[in-house]
């Protein structure tokens, strides 16, 4: 397991997204950013199948590496972030 720092340019669709309780809350979407100006804003994450892809503003994400990307939100509360809207 890397526990190296990433750059969000290099994350990957798919990494695993961990909690600050140390549950999994689901799997990066895609990286909202606009790589023009070097701005990351968040993340969409994938929770399942029939859930909506949720967004994660950059500022609750505090690490990531290329094994997973943590938030600094619990489980619980990961459950009341806004439906992401491409």
């Amino acid at each position: 397991m890397s526990e190296r720092p990433i750059s969000w340019m290099t994350l990957s669709k798919g990494t695993p997204v961990v909690a600050s309780d140390g549950e999994e809350i689901g799997k990066v979407g895609s990286v909202v950013a606009d790589e023009e100006k070097d701005i990351f804003s968040g993340l969409s994450i994938t929770a399942g199948l029939f859930d909506k892809d949720r967004f994660v503003p950059a500022e609750l994400v505090s690490t990531m590496t290329v094994d997973e990307v943590r938030v600094s939100l619990s489980s619980q509360e990961a459950e009341a972030l806004e439906p992401y809207e491409d």
